[in-house]
């Protein structure tokens, strides 16, 4: 895969990386995010497409910026998708609030240094 398309697949996990920091910010607490089923579904949908952009990364990007959750991502995905009815919405919202920055970054960096 060319940098062309590594850099399709990584704007589209840019785009849902913003999706969900808008829908933390929007719900702001657990609770609230416990209780409105559209919200967690939004928010389960934008991880499953994160994990599905990231398992078409070329191989050479991912060994030249190994510090990004690559193979996590793509578990995630698969999970929410084949496992959904184990899914445990307090994991789901931590991993919005703790992770998706650290993830944000590493993205973005990724873009500004293919762009």
């Amino acid at each position: 895969m060319g940098i062309d398309k590594d850099l399709f697949r990584l704007t589209h996990i840019k785009d849902c990386i913003e999706k969900i920091n808008k829908l933390v910010t929007l719900l702001n607490n657990y609770e609230r995010f416990e209780s409105h089923w559209i919200e967690q579904d939004a928010l389960i949908r934008n991880f499953e497409i994160i994990g599905e952009a990231s398992s078409h990364i070329s191989d050479n990007l991912k060994t030249k910026y190994p510090e990004v959750v690559w193979k996590e991502m793509k578990a995630m995905r698969n999970f929410m998708t084949h496992e959904y009815f184990g899914l445990q919405l307090d994991t789901i919202w931590e991993t919005a609030v703790n992770d998706i920055p650290v993830l944000e970054k590493q993205i973005i960096e990724i873009i500004n240094d293919l762009s």
